[in-house]
């Protein structure tokens, strides 16, 4: 891995991707209350933490539970989290810093990744890890759900962080969240105003239909583009059922890792 990225950087988003995929087969910590899992590799440089997501994509969206509660620390308490994502948070956290500090962790660069449901978890570590003064570099997402609202999208984007690559900076700059196509999971649609109780944080980072290269923080153009050729995709495969299916299998982590290898070059602002 790169341990000095300045940016989005495709073999860091490489082999967070790979990481996010084998932590579905294998794990360090568990927490058995709330089924959470997280895989943690410590190297002489670097610590790799990654959260277990969902493969049950239809359960995630059904099961989900919406309501938010408040993120209770001090000068925080507007900022609410998902429910669900905050239970499961909570359940695994002590754990994992208690195991950290044990090895003698809080030294070292950390990267932090998750697909699905271990994206939000992600999110949630890596602004635990900063509160903690673990030395965040960066935060990888694949397929992730928005997790707060907009009072915590902020506190986390505007959260202090010292990298090796970048120097002093913020959450929401090494923050990369990666949404392949039309993952319905990442892409719920946004609703404005307070008709949408939750907000994403962190570098969109977009993976097109069509094989083209990631995007940054892209345009409502590119999306569109993107969709439209998903849609016709879908529909020229397995008429209405595909249009019903293809934003479901858009979610499985073999679609990320499989595009993240396929290019070499990223655009941005597209």
């Amino acid at each position: 891995m790169n341990l000095t990225p300045t940016t989005f950087d495709l073999e860091n988003a490489r082999e967070c991707a790979a990481l996010s995929r084998v932590a579905y087969e294998t794990y360090t910590l568990t927490d058995e209350a709330t089924d959470t899992q997280v895989w943690v590799r410590i190297h002489d440089d670097r610590v790799e933490v990654a959260f277990r997501g969902t493969n049950d994509q239809r359960k995630f969206l059904t099961d989900a539970e919406f309501f938010r509660h408040a993120l209770y620390r001090a000068g925080h308490k507007v900022a609410e989290v998902h429910a669900g994502f905050l239970l499961a948070h909570e359940g695994i956290i002590p754990k994992l810093m208690q195991f950290l500090w044990s090895q003698g962790a809080d030294k070292l660069p950390t990267f932090v990744t998750g697909h699905s449901l271990g994206g939000a978890l992600a999110v949630l570590a890596a602004l635990e890890l900063s509160w903690q003064k673990f030395p965040v570099e960066q935060v990888y997402t694949f397929g992730q759900p928005r997790v707060g609202n907009c009072a915590f999208a902020n506190l986390y984007d505007t959260e202090p962080v010292y990298t090796q690559g970048r120097g002093w900076t913020t959450l929401g700059e090494i923050t990369f969240r990666v949404v392949y196509e039309e993952d319905i999971v990442a892409r719920v649609p946004h609703l404005p105003g307070l008709l949408d109780p939750y907000r994403h944080a962190g570098v969109e980072v977009f993976l097109p239909s069509g094989c083209e290269s990631p995007v940054l923080n892209p345009g409502f153009g590119t999306l569109l583009r993107s969709d439209l050729r998903g849609i016709w995709r879908a529909w020229r495969a397995r008429g209405v059922a595909g249009l019903l299916t293809d934003v479901l299998t858009d979610h499985h982590m073999n679609n990320y890792v499989r595009r993240l290898a396929t290019h070499n070059t990223v655009r941005r602002f597209a």
